[in-house]
């Protein structure tokens, strides 16, 4: 073939590769559903379990009329500490729009509580959901350390599905625990995952 040709070719097929590259989309979101109505089913307790030596006392709620999904609140209270562990489940029957409002209605309603003098920041998590964010609470005029109370709430909105993990306690013995305040917001996000495999359809 001569040069000129083969040139051409290699460019119409690098043409072809670069925009099949750009053309490729986001994997949309799952359905999420959850089985029974028993919210507390969708929440695996091992890490709190493990981190209080204590097995926890489970409330089960549901939501108003309309909504998929439910309330657990679960209380974790061991030789090791305590903690508690609540999870909202919100799976909206219309779709994306009216999760992405309660979730927006969330974000709002928070950062408005994150003023200059309180104990309390949010920040947004990229790459978790189609929009999240971390809510926490500690006052940070002296260390973190896990003897402290501590709170971390992670608001996740996916598709159709609204999930709120809040986490708060404190170590009563430290051996067992995070050594890092990343740590210990991992096992809260870690909660939030783990609900939503479980939500998956």
């Amino acid at each position: 073939m001569p040069a000129h040709r083969l040139r051409g070719a290699l460019l119409a097929a690098l043409a072809v590769t670069t925009v099949a590259g750009c053309s490729s989309e986001p994997e949309p979101p799952p359905t999420y559903r959850l089985n029974g109505d028993d919210a507390c089913a969708a929440v695996n307790t091992a890490d709190f379990e493990a981190l209080t030596r204590g097995t926890p006392t489970k409330t089960p709620s549901k939501l108003t009329a309309g909504l998929g999904g439910g309330n657990c609140k679960m209380e974790f209270d061991g030789s090791g500490g305590y903690a508690t562990l609540t999870t909202f489940i919100a799976i909206h029957p219309t779709g994306e729009t009216a999760a992405r409002a309660m979730y927006d209605d969330f974000r709002k309603s928070d950062g408005e509580r994150a003023t200059p003098g309180t104990d309390i920041t949010v920040a947004d998590v990229e790459g978790f959901g189609s929009a999240a964010y971390l809510y926490r609470q500690h006052d940070d005029k002296r260390p973190w350390a896990v003897d402290d109370f501590w709170l971390y709430k992670y608001d996740v909105q996916h598709g159709a599905l609204v999930l709120t993990v809040i986490g708060s306690g404190y170590a009563k013995e430290a051996d067992g625990w995070p050594a890092t305040e990343d740590d210990m917001k991992a096992k809260v996000k870690k909660s939030a995952e783990d609900t939503m495999k479980t939500l998956k359809a």
